[in-house]
């Protein structure tokens, strides 16, 4: 399992590069993909199935992504829209443990596709030393072995600025507190359950940096007092969007670049990122993908694009880890970011190892008590 550290690490320089060469695409990288298009088109893959998102993140990876990529190679991408993560996760599972497998590409979070309990179902990209672009232009950290790093966002407080015209709410400790912040609230229900319970140990008092290992108990304690404020608990990002557009909510965590996009729409909706929960998404390759080779080239091809990186930063206000993003970024658009060095110091960051020994457990705990 890659080091988190060394990920976060390579992740927070994003926002620190500075503009050097202009010239991204060398002729080597764009050989090495055109040798696996070639590959795949030689094997009859002349198409590559891919988990896209919702909304406003699925039509901005469509435009800059999926459809330059079936542009410049001619292998059609097929986005299948289904929902959030823990939809995306529970259907891989199911199609490979039945052995019908649909999908080739599918979008998850870093801590989903490095869990053991996940590793089954799969490709082992190794290295990724048959995805040289990623190793050349990606940040490092990039290689995850059972998928390449993509999005980085911060998941945190996003409220209506409307419901309090004294002035908003500015950590997990205000959004427990409904008597100086009344109002409905939602949270996210969506398979990573250790961002809520990480929000409600910093609201009861612990220091961001203490968070883990995790005091579940503590946690689920501190949620018993919210429990009834609760209104939704959504299982997409659309989802929480439209809880803050028709005011059902006051407040929810969300994503930052859910917020972002809020704003462009005209919703007076602030973002926090004290207590932010660091959530990265990853790219894999499903076990027994049907046009395998044709999802190495896609992923391949993604990271020789970081013009479109820029602009997708621009769009959402979330990082992809190409090296040469920031050279096609200025400097408002960079302080928006989760990788922004003023952002940076108040995002939480999970524990990887542990999650992956308790990560089960957890889930069991969380479940039961969501149901209960």
């Amino acid at each position: 399992m890659t080091n988190r550290r060394h990920l976060l690490k390579g992740t927070a320089s994003l926002a620190l590069m500075s503009s050097t060469s202009s010239l991204w695409l060398s002729k080597a990288i764009a050989a090495s993909t055109g040798d696996l298009v070639a590959a795949a088109k030689a094997a009859g893959q002349t198409k590559v199935v891919v988990t896209a998102g919702t909304g406003v993140y699925y039509d901005a990876l469509k435009e800059l992504f999926y459809d330059p990529f079936t542009k410049e190679t001619g292998i059609e991408t097929v986005l299948v829209n289904n929902g959030g993560y823990s939809e995306v996760a529970t259907k891989v599972r199911a199609m490979s443990e039945a052995n019908a497998m649909e999908w080739d590409v599918f979008a998850t979070t870093s801590d989903t596709v490095q869990s053991p309990a996940f590793s089954n179902y799969v490709e082992d990209l190794g290295d990724c030393s048959k995805l040289p672009n990623v190793l050349s232009d990606g940040i490092d950290g990039s290689c995850l072995r059972k998928a390449v790093l993509w999005a980085a966002t911060g998941n945190g407080i996003a409220y209506d600025e409307s419901a309090f015209p004294n002035g908003g709410m500015t950590s997990w400790a205000d959004f427990w507190d409904v008597k100086k912040f009344p109002g409905p609230r939602a949270l996210p229900n969506f398979g990573s359950p250790w961002f809520v319970l990480s929000a409600a140990l910093i609201a009861d008092g612990v220091a961001p940096k203490d968070v883990y290992p995790l005091d579940v108990d503590r946690a689920l304690k501190k949620l018993d007092e919210l429990r009834a404020h609760i209104s939704a608990w959504w299982t997409s990002g659309d989802q929480a969007q439209q809880l803050l557009r028709t005011k059902e909510v006051v407040a929810t965590m969300v994503w930052n670049g859910r917020v972002a996009s809020l704003r462009k729409e005209g919703f007076p909706i602030s973002f926090v990122w004290d207590g932010a929960m660091l959530d990265a998404d990853a790219l894999g390759i499903t076990k027994g993908a049907p046009h395998k080779i044709a999802a190495m080239a896609l992923l391949n091809y993604l990271y020789s694009t970081p013009k479109a990186a820029a602009e997708f930063a621009k769009r959402l206000n979330y990082a992809i880890p190409n090296k040469h993003t920031g050279d096609f970024l200025d400097a408002q658009v960079a302080s928006n970011l989760p990788t922004a060095p003023q952002n940076w110091s108040k995002i939480v960051k999970s524990d990887a190892a542990w999650l992956a020994e308790n990560r089960q457990k957890v889930i069991e705990r969380w479940t039961a008590w969501i149901g209960g």
